[in-house]
C-alpha cells in the first residue's frame, strides 16, 4: 500500500511539474526570459551599490571596501574608464570624484534639505543619461542622511546568467515551489493517514495471536477501529463465534455421549462377570475395560477443557513420589524399574494437585508402555520446577513431537490405546499457564517435559 502510495504521488508530481512549471517556461518568449547583457549589468550594478550603502547606514564601523567587491573588480575589469562615486552621510566611496553632483545642483538641494524644520521630509532624484554604447547614471535620497551614488562610462556588460530563469531556477521558481510544497504536504498527509491505519491493523493482529482456540469467548475490540477494517473485525468475530458454537456443541455431544456410555457399559461388565469364566469370557472383560477407559478419558479431558481457572498449590515433588508408589505394581507387572529423581526437596506451583498428579501419571503410564521390559523409566524434577519423563524405547521417530499432544495421535499404530493421555497432559499444562515438549533422545527412547508456571 505504501509503495503505491508512493508510486501515485510520484506521477503526480511528474505530471504536475510538467504541466504548471516546465511547459509554461518552454513557450515563454526568448526575449522575456533573458534581459539584454548591458541592462543586467546595470542592473546588478545599482542593486550590489543599494545593499552596500544600506549595510553602511546600518553598522558605520562595519564596513568592507566596496572596490574589492568581485562584482565592481569585474565591472572595471571590462571597462577601463568606468568611475562611480558613493556618498552616504559625510562619507565618500568610490574610485573616482563626482561628475554630477554640483553639475546638476544637488549640492544646493543638500543645503534645503539641511535647512528644513522638519527633516523627516525627504527628497529624491534620479537621471539617466543616454550616451550612443550606454547610459551613465545618478541617483540622490537625502531624508536624515545623504545616500548619492552616481556612474559613468559603462559601456560594456558583464556575463551574468538571469536568476530565476536558467535550469536551477526554473525548478525553484515561485509556481514550482509552491507545487511542490503543496505536494509534499499531500503526501506526508497520505502518509499519517496510512501509518495510523497500520498501526491499528497491527493492534488487530496482535490480538487476534493472543486468542486462546481453546477459549474463543473473548472477541476482537470493535472499538476505536479505523471504519475502514472495521468490516473486517466484525466477519471475524462472527466467524469467532461461529466456530465457538460449533465447538461447545461437539464438545457437549462428546461429553454426552460419553456420560451415556458409562451406564451400559457397566451393565454389560456386570453381565459379562456373570458368565462361565473361559478364554472370551476374558477377552470380552477385557474389551469393555479398554472401552470404560476410553470413556473416562474422554470425560476427563472434556472437563478439563471446559474449566478457565485452576485453585490452591500443588508441591511437583510429592505429587511425583505419589505417582511413583501408585503406579509401581504396573511397572512391575511390565518388568519396568520407575526411578525418581530431583533437585529439590520441593516445589510449590499454584494448581490442582489431582489435575498436576493425573499429568504425570499419564507422562509415567505413556513411558511404561513404551519401554521394553527390564528397562528402566526415570521421572525427574528439576530444580526450576520442570518435570521430564524419560524412557528406553522405540521413540517417536521422524514424527513432529507437536501431534503427539494431539488426540487420538499414536507413533506406532499397532499399540494398544486412544492416543488421549498425552493430549489430557496437554489440556492440564494449557490450564496451568505450563508448556509442554517432546524429544527422541540422543541414546534412544523418547524424553517428554513439562513446565507449569510458578
Amino acid at each position: 500500500m505504501f509503495a503505491q502510495m508512493l508510486v501515485l504521488t510520484t506521477i503526480f508530481l511528474g505530471w504536475g511539474l510538467y504541466a504548471f512549471v516546465i511547459r509554461p517556461l518552454a513557450d515563454m518568449p526568448v526575449q522575456l526570459q533573458v534581459p539584454m547583457p548591458l541592462q543586467a549589468t546595470e542592473d546588478e550594478l545599482r542593486a550590489t551599490v543599494g545593499d552596500f550603502m544600506r549595510s553602511v547606514q546600518r553598522d558605520p564601523s562595519d564596513v568592507d571596501d566596496i572596490t574589492q567587491d568581485p562584482f565592481i573588480r569585474e565591472v572595471e575589469a571590462r571597462n577601463p574608464d568606468f568611475r562611480f562615486y558613493i556618498r552616504v552621510g559625510n562619507r565618500a566611496f568610490g574610485n573616482g570624484p563626482p561628475a554630477f553632483f554640483r553639475r546638476f545642483g544637488f549640492d544646493a538641494v543638500e543645503r534645503v534639505q539641511l535647512a528644513l524644520a522638519d527633516p523627516s521630509i525627504c527628497t529624491q532624484g534620479e537621471k539617466i543619461m543616454k550616451r550612443r554604447a550606454g547610459d551613465d547614471y545618478l541617483n540622490f535620497i537625502m531624508c536624515k542622511d545623504l545616500r548619492y551614488f552616481e556612474y559613468r562610462n559603462l559601456r560594456h556588460p558583464v556575463i551574468i546568467e538571469p536568476a530565476g530563469f536558467g535550469p536551477r531556477g526554473k525548478w525553484l521558481s515561485a509556481f514550482s515551489g509552491n507545487f511542490l510544497l503543496a505536494a509534499g504536504g499531500v503526501f506526508l498527509i497520505f502518509a499519517l493517514i496510512f501509518t495510523l491505519h497500520i498501526g491499528a491493523i497491527r493492534r488487530v493482529a496482535r490480538l487476534a495471536r493472543s486468542i486462546d482456540p481453546q477459549r474463543l469467548d473473548a472477541l476482537l475490540p470493535e472499538k476505536g477501529v479505523a471504519s475502514e477494517i472495521l468490516p473486517l473485525v466484525r466477519a471475524v468475530n462472527h466467524l469467532i463465534g461461529q466456530v465457538n458454537a460449533a465447538q461447545r456443541r461437539a464438545t457437549f455431544f462428546l461429553s454426552a455421549a460419553a456420560h451415556e456410555m458409562r451406564t451400559p457399559l457397566a451393565v454389560l461388565r456386570t453381565r459379562l462377570e456373570l458368565m462361565e469364566d473361559g478364554q472370551q469370557k476374558d477377552k470380552l472383560v477385557g474389551d469393555v475395560r479398554r472401552l470404560t477407559r476410553l470413556v473416562n478419558q474422554l470425560l476427563t479431558l472434556m472437563s478439563i477443557g471446559n474449566r478457565r481457572d485452576v485453585t490452591g498449590f500443588c508441591d511437583l515433588v510429592a505429587s511425583a513420589a505419589k505417582v511413583i508408589a501408585d503406579r509401581a505394581p504396573v511397572a512391575e507387572q511390565a518388568d519396568v524399574t520407575l526411578m525418581l529423581d530431583s533437585d529439590t526437596e520441593s516445589f510449590e506451583v499454584p494448581g490442582d494437585a489431582t489435575l498436576i498428579e493425573s499429568a504425570i501419571a499419564n507422562l509415567v503410564d505413556n513411558a511404561i508402555s513404551f519401554a521394553p521390559a527390564r528397562t528402566t523409566v526415570r521421572l525427574f524434577v528439576a530444580a526450576d520446577g520442570r518435570i521430564t519423563v524419560r524412557d528406553h524405547g522405540p521413540g517417536f521417530g521422524d514424527m513432529d513431537p507437536e501431534t503427539l499432544f494431539e488426540p487420538f495421535a499414536r507413533p506406532v499404530s499397532s499399540r494398544r490405546g486412544y492416543g488421549l493421555g498425552l493430549a489430557i497432559v496437554a489440556a492440564i499444562v494449557r490450564l496451568h499457564g505450563g508448556i509442554w515438549s517432546a524429544r527422541n533422545a540422543e541414546d534412544g527412547g523418547g524424553e517428554f517435559s513439562v513446565t507449569f508456571a510458578a
